[in-house]
């Protein structure tokens, strides 16, 4: 029997939009009766993820990802059903009933719990070691960059003593295998018991997009050892997947429509200081596809605050290019004399930081000028390695007129104020890009993002090419389409379900995803059993295919718009019909095909229905 009831489990639902429960992971924009945006589980350019707050549904027409509030946290967060009702009914306030759990089930929630209390425990305790006598060092170093002590509460910032502090202060709540599991401790060398991860060092907790803490980053300021140090993989934190900083940045990023990355922590918090407050940070400068697609989905202009030597490294570049792939509109910010975002906010002010903000070059401009040669410096040979370098760069371009446009600037350039050169400087470009389109580049994409739109702008895309002929439709699938309509007409007018009932029967539908569906809602269609106006997520409560489900949302998100419902709906049943009595009619032909054949009397019952269906044809026909 189900561990909470249905009142309790639809209490939760109903006290969960889905929209902003959707919106903590996914900028949303409202399109007529939906909300669309970039799937959060898979890669895409084009936004192919809809939210129907009318249904309290989900449906990505892309990787086909469905359902309803409890299904979308259980996929992105990777909980049980059981996790994901918890973790919603908390959201909304609402107790939980003292239900019974299985041993199982208790064991894997009671662990996932524990390991979220105790990283946030040990944030507690390093931010209270800040202001304590044990971390007047840290606290020191920290207002001496220029933090406030409101931004160091604000983003919770923290000591770390070390030599096993932390570990005595958590070993009365938790496990020693729970605060090894998080990173937290480590077994002594000499095998006498545990030790603390982090010693001696100021303490940076990073958080996941809903603010739990789910690991640390940690600076020493003197001695050996690494001058920064994270968490190492736990079940909690994979630093390919982590954005420091993102849950503070969320909201501005899908404000603005902009992220600002930069490298390390103080790169973000010092500008968060200084009203920047859209700033992130990846664990490391070589972006992974996980974090190109949590920017993605969070905002489509990035500005690149990388100092000039790491924006430079090619590892870099390749992250900066994935950005790009993933449909961001990347430009990169020039900070001069070398300094980081940090030092030159302290030293230059917000005012200076925003001028570079607006004069951020496109990705495609930066790596065009990093091949190119100096003034003065173009000797041939020099031309010719910068001719194969910007066609290695161009290549990458989808937008035949933008690339065409940069084409013309780099002649220009190389031709040194020669009219006469640029012409064939530009044909060797478009000889080398050919070279590379003809080993399997592929640009058949619109691309406006190098362009220098503002932030937040729309990008227009391309005319789609029209194919000049469609291929004619066979009974079969004309009546497959019309079982489909008719399945999604019923779900939107109830009232059609006697109609059907009567007229075909109760099986009314040939594809056994059809069926399914129908049999799950015919007693709700009758209003034998209530569903609240929530027809779409008690559906899903009842079916177990996932294709079956993913069926029903993409109909849902994709209803049939008619003024007359009752008229489709007849339309859709005659193709049906005509279906039908075209398979009968079939069989009933080989039955008298194999009885001529065997030199038997053909069954009269047989032959009257036959006669009959051939003539019913005939007049369909005339």
């Amino acid at each position: 029997m189900p561990r909470f009831d249905e009142a309790f489990k639809e209490e939760v639902r109903a006290k969960n939009d889905i929209v902003e429960v959707i919106s903590a992971y996914v900028r949303l924009e409202r399109k007529g009766n939906r909300y669309v945006g970039l799937c959060p589980f898979h890669s895409e350019k084009t936004p192919s993820f809809h939210v129907v707050p009318d249904g309290q549904f989900y449906h990505c027409f892309g990787c086909k990802a469905s359902g309803d509030v409890f299904t979308f946290l259980m996929q992105r967060e990777h909980l049980t059903f059981y996790e994901a009702l918890v973790e919603l009914a908390k959201r909304a306030g609402i107790p939980l009933p003292q239900e019974p759990r299985s041993p199982e089930e208790e064991r894997a929630y009671k662990e996932r719990r524990d390991m979220y209390a105790a990283l946030e425990l040990a944030a507690r305790f390093y931010h209270h070691q800040l202001f304590s006598e044990a971390g007047k060092e840290g606290l020191s170093y920290l207002l001496r960059r220029g933090l406030t002590e409101e931004t160091i509460r604000r983003f919770r910032l923290g000591w770390a003593v070390g030599r096993g502090t932390l570990y005595r202060a958590l070993r009365g709540r938790f496990a020693p295998e729970i605060l090894q599991r998080v990173g937290l401790i480590l077994p002594r060398t000499d095998g006498s018991g545990y030790t603390d991860v982090f010693f001696e060092r100021v303490m940076f907790p990073i958080t996941d997009l809903s603010g739990r803490v789910i690991g640390f980053g940690g600076r020493i300021l003197s001695g050996d050892g690494a001058k920064y140090k994270n968490t190492a993989e736990t079940p909690l934190f994979s630093k390919r997947r982590v954005l420091f900083g993102l849950d503070q940045a969320k909201e501005t990023m899908r404000a603005r429509n902009q992220a600002i990355l930069v490298e390390g922590y103080m790169d973000v918090i010092m500008p968060h200081q200084a009203g920047f407050t859209n700033v992130v940070a990846p664990l490391g400068t070589a972006l992974t596809d996980e974090q190109c697609r949590v920017i993605r989905q969070q905002a489509q202009q990035v500005i690149v605050a990388f100092d000039a030597d790491t924006a430079g490294q090619m590892a870099t570049l390749r992250g900066l290019q994935k950005l790009y792939d993933t449909g961001c509109d990347v430009r990169v910010l020039q900070i001069p004399d070398g300094k980081d975002p940090d030092e030159f906010i302290r030293t230059h002010g917000p005012a200076a930081f925003a001028a570079l903000i607006d004069r951020a070059v496109p990705l495609i401009e930066f790596r065009i000028d990093r091949v190119l040669p100096r003034a003065g410096e173009a000797s041939p040979e020099a031309k010719a390695r910068a001719l194969a370098a910007v066609a290695q760069v161009l290549a990458d371009v989808k937008d035949e007129v933008l690339r065409e446009a940069y084409v013309d600037q780099v002649a220009e350039r190389l031709s040194g104020g020669n009219p006469l050169a640029k012409p064939d400087l530009k044909l060797a470009i478009d000889r080398q890009m050919n070279r590379l389109l003809r080993r399997g580049f592929q640009h058949n994409l619109p691309d406006t993002r190098n362009n220098r739109r503002g932030p937040g702008e729309p990008v227009t895309a391309g005319s789609e090419r029209r194919q000049a002929f469609e291929m004619p439709v066979t009974l079969a699938e004309g009546a497959h389409r019309a079982e489909r309509a008719l399945l999604c007409l019923l779900l939107e007018n109830p009232g059609l379900l006697g109609r059907v009932e009567a007229e075909l029967g109760p099986s009314p539908f040939s594809d056994p995803h059809h069926q399914q569906i129908y049999d799950a809602a015919r007693p709700l269609l009758r209003g034998a059993e209530p569903f609240a106006g929530r027809l779409i997520t008690c559906l899903l409560d009842r079916l177990s295919d996932p294709e079956v489900k993913s069926l029903l949302t993409e109909m849902a998100a994709k209803p049939v718009l008619t003024t007359d419902p009752e008229k489709e709906a007849a339309d859709c049943i005659e193709k049906i019909r005509k279906h039908r009595d075209s398979r009968r009619l079939e069989d009933l032909e080989n039955q008298i095909r194999a009885a001529a054949s065997s030199k038997q009397k053909v069954d009269p019952v047989i032959w009257n229905e036959y006669v009959a269906l051939v003539r019913k044809y005939k007049l369909s026909r005339s």
